[in-house]
């Protein structure tokens, strides 16, 4: 039998998620990112932005409150410029699979939503964990077998390809930190491209 997550209504939406928003969360794991792969390369990307956002980038990211999602787009796109080599494709899948790594980790903010060799857990926990992450857009959970399942994403007002990249990595990363083996995430349907959502299939052996 086919399990579904039911789509968390907009309508039903906590009011400090009004605008388009993300958590902490997910800028303090892109900065971990940038440093882990030296400070001078954490400068270097900063260095770029504005003042104002260096300002906020330089001061303490806080997990739990909101910021701009456009803030989060800035610091991905100018951290790609600097970073990517040529490969901006792998570079935002690798920040999505680090990302994963830092938050569903021992010490990450998100732990509670692994359970060893359960990869369908945390997977049947993206609704939730989403709609705490960010201010629009919801996303779905289907388990289509033991060991596959299908994540639908719906009503983000924008959509970016490099968006799908990371959530491919993160996916990836969080089924194996799950303990999920020989792990696919491929993304068959695409807002980016014209589809009327995202959807993505997860296996692992």
């Amino acid at each position: 039998m086919l399990e579904r997550s039911k789509p968390v209504p907009t309508t039903q939406l906590s009011p400090e998620r009004d605008g388009r928003r993300v958590k902490g969360t997910l800028i303090a794991a892109r900065l971990r990112f940038l440093r882990a792969r030296g400070p001078e390369m954490f400068d270097r990307v900063v260095n770029r932005m504005s003042a104002e956002d260096q300002v906020t980038l330089r001061g303490m990211v806080l997990p739990s409150s909101w910021y701009p999602t456009d803030l989060l787009q800035r610091l991905e796109m100018t951290a790609a410029a600097i970073v990517a080599r040529g490969d901006q494709r792998a570079l935002f899948m690798e920040m999505g699979r680090y990302t994963a790594q830092t938050n569903l980790g021992p010490t990450g903010v998100q732990r509670a939503y692994v359970r060893r060799d359960d990869p369908h857990f945390i997977l049947s926990n993206v609704p939730r964990m989403y709609v705490t992450q960010h201010t629009d857009g919801n996303r779905q959970y289907e388990k289509v077998s033991e060991r596959a399942a299908v994540i639908r994403s719906y009503e983000t007002e924008s959509v970016r390809v490099e968006d799908c990249l990371t959530t491919i990595g993160w996916m990836s990363s969080a089924i194996e930190c799950s303990g999920g083996r020989e792990v696919q995430v491929e993304e068959t349907l695409c807002r980016a491209k014209g589809a009327t959502h995202c959807e993505f299939h997860c296996r692992w052996a």
